[in-house]
């Protein structure tokens, strides 16, 4: 609701509304001289746009309930979206000024999908965040290439939930083997082994699984008959 998105940005006297019973400065006043980052900026409802545009502009701030003239923020913005802004402008969904006061200087982010090469380092990254949660853990080879093989449609929030998830089914608590990410992912396997698994690798796999083909095809995160090529069986 706008009083509520104003209220979370700019701040409120007391009183302004029903359960304002303290004076809040907001996001703007607490990021004073600092970095304000805005995530998902494009489902900011449209009614409460043109004070956000104002506030980057340089204009006064007021507080919700705030009779007095307010004050200039020294904030720098940051605002993220996974939405197309253009076109939610063309659509009126979004102001076309809020639009261009945003895009002063863009980085666009592609998706986890069109670069595959970065997810074994952000996986690692993310395993380093959360040592003190899930412990010291290590993912294999063949779990990078499944992770590698998978599109991400979540982007880094799903390869985030993935990981922790893996708890759940790691036999080794500091492991992370493609069995586990198989398990966890639950869709179906890429018709064609990831270019990490070699020959050697699917073969290391089928000795430790005393050569049980199917085990061994789950613990690569393969289909039987792709891990059957693979081995030359």
């Amino acid at each position: 609701p706008r009083d509520l998105v104003e209220s979370l940005l700019f701040g409120h006297e007391r009183g302004a509304f029903t359960g304002a019973v303290h004076k809040q400065y907001g996001a703007f006043g607490d990021a004073e001289q600092g970095t304000l980052f805005l995530d998902e900026i494009g489902e900011l409802p449209l009614d409460a746009q043109p004070k956000l545009l104002r506030a980057l502009d340089g204009y006064a701030i007021k507080r919700v309930g705030e009779r007095g003239a307010g004050e200039r923020a020294d904030v720098r913005v940051i605002a993220a979206t996974h939405k197309s802004l253009a076109s939610d402008v063309a659509e009126s969904r979004f102001r076309r000024d809020l639009y261009h006061r945003l895009e002063a200087f863009v980085i666009e982010i592609p998706p986890l999908r069109e670069r595959p090469g970065d997810i074994a380092a952000i996986a690692r990254r993310l395993l380093f965040l959360h040592a003190d949660e899930l412990g010291e853990r290590s993912l294999t080879p063949g779990a990078l290439a499944r992770l590698s093989a998978h599109d991400w449609p979540g982007n880094v929030r799903e390869l985030r939930n993935v990981l922790l998830r893996t708890t759940e089914v790691a036999e080794d608590p500091r492991l992370i083997t493609e069995a586990c990410i198989s398990s966890v992912l639950r869709t179906k396997t890429p018709s064609g082994p990831p270019p990490e698994i070699t020959k050697d690798y699917a073969g290391s796999l089928l000795k430790k699984a005393r050569g049980n083909v199917a085990a061994a095809a789950r613990a690569a995160g393969l289909p039987r008959t792709s891990f059957r090529k693979l081995v030359g069986r």
